[in-house]
């Protein structure tokens, strides 16, 4: 079986995976920076709720860009194997005409 994936399909991919790691990168900054002013007013269990939580936050923000990276890598590996079968067929088509 095999799958055919156009350029611009793989090119706006990874656009749109750089626009979407672009606002999930800024919404946990956001809930980072809001969370710790919030943390100040704090005391008892509560505190220590929240420093779970921001634990997780922490977390999260770490597995999003190593997911990030792998799904980057994947994306410009496959545009690169497009590109290369492209110019491999085009050698051969070349040497196909010439003979």
């Amino acid at each position: 079986m095999t799958v055919k994936i156009s350029h611009q399909g793989v090119q706006d991919a990874i656009r749109n995976m750089q626009t979407a790691q672009t606002e999930m990168r800024e919404a946990l900054t956001w809930m980072e920076n809001n969370f710790t002013a919030l943390r100040d007013t704090l005391t008892g269990q509560t505190r220590t709720s929240w420093e779970e939580f921001n634990d997780e936050l922490k977390r999260i923000k770490t597995q999003l860009e190593t997911q990030y990276g792998t799904a980057m890598t994947t994306l410009q590996r496959m545009h690169s194997r497009q590109i290369d079968g492209d110019h491999e067929g085009g050698r051969t088509l070349g040497t196909l005409q010439g003979s």
